[in-house]
């Protein structure tokens, strides 16, 4: 019994020793991955990690670190990557890797490079199976104009469109639509009309396009956020001008390419808005330039009588896609009573009339233009009647949501607005707001056009930026534009209403009392703009005088009514 003894006399001083105050740490109950070793340089042993590795035992990734294979290894996350232009970097595959973006290919000299857009953009491989064509539109891949074989052809109202990926605006860089156009050998297009609309998922960008006299075009047009960032479904739309007029006057698209262009706008942005940075495009830099004053360049037009030169600016604006009520916003100085004219796609956005001094303007854009780039235009208009010039300076456009645009679409229906701007345009002197409550047919004011004897002129007003809704559910009518008129004394009154560029005219019969006038809308312009325009001429008399004359209109609007056919 003394071994028993002396072993348990041994087991006691170890317990003993083990239990000693003041003893340090140890690692023997510290268990640490394979990728960290333990360390009792501090109050607890704990474990150090190898780079890459964290957590308490060094079995997790250290942030910026990964793991996703799941083959127990850390490798670097995208986060600490950085990867080169129009490339995005993945390690959805345990390793980090920077790669091209949807649209984007990576060439052999390196770097990527936009290869995107529409399949087949020359309308020449039909075994792609790329484009889809409805109605009077069809591809036609062997027959050859000018030097290039391969169209979308077509006769009247039609549709090609196909479905692809575009990358997100961010990872990409400002792009243009390249188009060719052209008529089947020399003809007029007269089975279309001259608008053509560019489709982007459900919204339509309309184009003046065909109906070039027979030539072939090629045009650029930029792109807006509303193509990028999605699966985006692309085309064109025509329509027709007609009963057909045979295969021969069939509208051709040739070339439909997305292409990468430094002349398009950033989202949100008017290309030299404030001129600082460079200067608009002009036909005549003699009328139109950029000048400075007072330590800041603007944009100055002049519009002179003798001789009658163009006085015109135009650049590029991309409207972003957020904007619900979006609006242009911008300064103008004009020469008295003098009118400087705002197109939008060779639309006139409306009229600001010259006061002498600096005026901020506000003209609203239809809805359907947030997440498009449009071609942005201004031109000074002289009476030419003393001083027979008018000089028109802007500056700072900006693009923004305003609380007045409340996406109506008719801007300004009732001519209830106030100040220089107006969403319209009309015969200088012969066309005015009237303030007179008890005369309005709602409101305060209303408007009249009043054509003059002597010299007989006639009074013309116009808008073409009204917005057709999206054909309502459950519609029981079609799309119609509405409005109300007063016409005391006799004057012929022609009025067309319809898509820009629309032809056919309606007379409006007398009417001593406020009346309404419903004049029904083709059936394919839901969700599109659309436009008006009223010509009043005096009556001429029997002694080669005429008769005076007026024309009231007030509250317009557009809406379905059961009288327009639905389809």
């Amino acid at each position: 019994m003394k071994w028993l003894a002396a072993a348990l006399t041994v087991a006691g001083a170890v317990v003993a020793c083990s239990n000693i105050p003041g003893d340090g740490p140890s690692c023997l109950e510290t268990m640490c991955s394979m990728h960290g070793s333990c360390s009792v340089a501090g109050p607890r042993p704990v474990c150090i990690c190898e780079p890459g590795y964290g957590g308490p035992e060094c079995a997790d990734c250290a942030p910026g670190f990964q793991d996703n294979d799941g083959n127990g290894f850390c490798a670097p996350a995208c986060r600490e990557m950085s990867c080169g232009p129009h490339e995005r970097c993945s390690d959805a595959s345990g390793r980090a890797v920077c790669a091209c973006v949807v649209g984007y290919s990576r060439m052999p000299g390196g770097g990527c490079f936009f290869t995107g857009g529409p399949v087949d953009p020359d309308f020449s491989r039909p075994e792609l199976d790329a484009w889809r064509a409805r109605g009077r539109a069809r591809l036609d891949p062997t027959t050859a104009v000018g030097s290039r074989r391969g169209w979308a052809r077509f006769g009247g109202f039609g549709e090609v469109a196909q479905t692809f990926e575009m990358p997100a605006y961010a990872d990409a860089e400002p792009l243009a639509l390249e188009l060719e156009l052209d008529c089947l050998r020399g003809g007029a297009c007269a089975n279309t009309r001259r608008w053509l609309s560019i489709v982007f998922d459900g919204w339509l960008a309309d184009q003046a396009f065909f109906s070039q006299g027979g030539q072939a075009i090629v045009r650029r047009i930029c792109l807006g956020e509303r193509a990028f960032g999605r699966v985006l479904t692309f085309g064109f739309r025509a329509y027709p001008a007609g009963p057909p007029a045979g295969d021969r006057e069939d509208a051709l698209i040739g070339r439909a390419r997305f292409v990468p262009s430094r002349r398009c706008p950033e989202p949100g942005t008017v290309r030299y808005g404030d001129f600082e940075e460079g200067a608009w495009d002009a036909d005549d830099w003699e009328s139109a330039g950029v000048v400075e004053e007072d330590g800041t360049r603007i944009g100055r037009l002049v519009q002179t009588c003798t001789p009658r030169q163009p006085a015109v600016m135009t650049t590029s604006m991309s409207v972003p896609e957020a904007l619900t009520q979006p609006a242009l916003a911008f300064s103008l100085q004009g020469t008295p009573n003098e009118l400087a004219y705002v197109e939008v796609d060779g639309a006139r956005l409306g009229q600001v009339r010259g006061t002498g001094a600096w005026e901020d303007v506000v003209l609203c854009l239809p809805r359907s233009s947030s997440g498009l780039a449009l071609r942005l235009g201004v031109e000074a208009a002289a009476a030419c009647a003393p001083p027979e010039r008018n000089v028109v300076q802007v500056d700072d456009f900006v693009l923004r949501s305003d609380p007045s645009c409340g996406g109506e679409s008719v801007s300004d229906s009732g001519f209830e607005g106030r100040g220089p701007a107006s969403p319209w345009y009309g015969t200088p002197y012969r066309v005015a707001v009237v303030t007179e409550p008890l005369s309005a047919h709602s409101g305060s004011s209303f408007l009249r056009l009043e054509p003059r004897c002597h010299p007989r002129e006639e009074a013309s007003w116009g808008s073409t930026m009204l917005q057709v809704p999206s054909r309502p559910a459950g519609a029981t009518g079609g799309a119609a534009l509405k409005l109300w008129y007063r016409l005391a004394a006799p004057a012929i009154v022609d009025v067309t209403a319809g898509e820009v560029g629309a032809s056919g005219r309606r007379r409006l019969p007398m009417a001593t009392a406020w009346t309404e006038a419903v004049f029904c809308l083709p059936s394919h312009s839901w969700g599109r703009q659309t436009g008006i325009q009223i010509d009043v001429a005096p009556v001429a008399a029997r002694n080669g005088g005429c008769a005076p004359a007026y024309l009231d209109l007030d509250d317009l609007s557009i809406a379905p009514d059961p009288s327009c056919p639905l389809d």
